[in-house]
């Protein structure tokens, strides 16, 4: 989460930079510390834990973040935009509730292990062993976040290619999740 956190709080510092919300900027530029710093007491053996709360509390902060600055640009860039910035960790979301309620049939508010960072890890520790296993994941996850992320600056202010984007990023996790999911289960 600290990841996916720090790579949000880099884009949103330069958009609020470039748009003149220095003040948003500024704090920006304070939790990126933080969570640099955390990251940099998190890898690759993990010696700090957020847990849940910590996961809630970056989550409201950004959650924050996103609407001072999606209301600060709004006449540059759409909300859309920020939808697309955060598709991954709330895409994440409503996937696992869906999959277990429809899927699983089960109570979605309980935890599992199959998330796709889940899955991933247990990709990577098949392959190799347990501590690879946990910081392989880390990369490759926040590289595919950012990778994700690059060609949004190409159409930053177009509504309809970012909202073709998001469907394409919709139809990426799929496929990685499901060729995952029967890696690892459907043998």
């Amino acid at each position: 989460m600290v990841g996916q956190f720090s790579i949000i709080l880099i884009l949103l510092n330069f958009i609020n930079y470039y748009y003149f919300n220095y003040e948003i900027f500024f704090l920006g530029v304070l939790l990126l510390s933080l969570s640099i710093a955390t990251l940099f007491f998190n890898f690759p053996k993990a010696k700090l834990f957020l847990g849940d709360s910590g996961s809630y509390l970056l989550g409201g902060i950004l959650s924050y973040l996103l609407i001072k600055t999606s209301i600060s640009t709004k006449s540059y860039l759409p909300p859309f935009f920020f939808a697309c910035i955060t598709f991954y960790i709330f895409f994440e979301v409503v996937f696992s509730f869906l999959r277990k309620l429809l899927f699983e049939r089960c109570n979605p508010l309980y935890p599992d292990k199959k998330h796709l960072h889940m899955l991933l890890f247990v990709f990577f520790k098949k392959k190799n062993n347990l501590v690879n296993a946990n910081y392989k994941t880390s990369i490759c996850i926040n590289s595919i976040y950012i990778l994700f992320l690059l060609p949004l600056i190409l159409f930053y202010n177009n509504l309809f290619l970012l909202k073709l984007y998001f469907f394409f990023l919709l139809f990426i996790y799929s496929i990685l999740y499901f060729f995952l999911y029967f890696k690892i289960f459907k043998k």
